[in-house]
């Protein structure tokens, strides 16, 4: 399995607060069958300002520790771009880390965005020659499978979480929601990748093995491949999805 979706570098956001941090997920998503992890480091003016310097010098240990834990076990480089007006120039100027260095960038946003501005917002990446990847759709209040089916239609992909795939008693009343709409989202054939979107251990830990299971059963082999690996190789290859 490849995951596009991880905050494995330690010291930059929310996600893996130190090295051993970052040992404990590369080695329980090795152990579930991940060969292949871009990391996706929060970029959020005002939250997540880290700089470009740091984020890569902690990346290239970071590529150190995953040899570590296995020979046959790759990280890229990406971030997880939180949109809003002003981001269009960075984008453009290349002061984000695309997704491994491909035409592919990973964005999110408020979950009560507006449809019309998250739709003009994905329309000015387009723009830029770059294909969004939209974060976790499953989160987006004003989202629903007619806009969803729009996003697609004009070029973005969509991704969903794991996590969300799962029984909604594991994390709270808030993902009951997030199941409902990956479960449309998913029955519609709207999604491209479902990624770990993990962050630690405990209470945002990586579910790729158990979330491909489910979908194995209830989607067939063919459609958890896609999810799970072919689309994520084509990405890395950046290769039309």
């Amino acid at each position: 399995m490849v995951d596009i979706h991880s905050h494995i570098i330690f010291g930059v956001d929310d996600g893996a607060s130190d090295e051993s941090d970052t040992r404990k997920l590369l080695e329980e998503s090795y152990k579930q069958g991940v060969r292949t992890i871009i990391a996706t480091p929060h970029r959020r003016r005002g939250m997540f300002e880290t700089s470009n310097e740091v984020i890569k010098e902690n990346f290239a240990r970071v590529e150190e520790i995953a040899r570590e834990v296995a020979d046959d076990l790759e990280v890229y480089l990406g971030s997880e771009v939180f949109y809003r007006e002003g981001e269009i120039a960075k984008i453009e100027s290349g002061n984000y880390e695309t997704l491994a260095q491909t035409d592919y960038i990973l964005i999110e946003f408020s979950y009560e965005i507006r449809y019309r501005e998250m739709y003009n917002a994905l329309n000015n990446i387009l723009q830029l020659g770059l294909t969004p990847v939209i974060a976790h759709i499953e989160r987006y209040n004003n989202l629903d499978e007619k806009k969803a089916q729009e996003l697609v239609n004009m070029g973005c992909l969509v991704q969903i979480n794991a996590a969300s795939i799962l029984k909604p008693k594991l994390f709270g009343d808030k993902h009951k929601n997030y199941k409902k709409r990956a479960k449309k989202y998913l029955d519609a054939e709207l999604v491209h990748f479902i990624a770990s979107d993990m962050h630690n251990m405990t209470t945002r830990r990586t579910y790729m093995e158990e979330a491909f299971n489910i979908i194995e059963k209830k989607y067939g082999t063919t459609y958890a491949f896609e999810l799970f690996s072919k689309n994520q190789e084509r990405l890395l290859m950046n290769k039309i999805i």
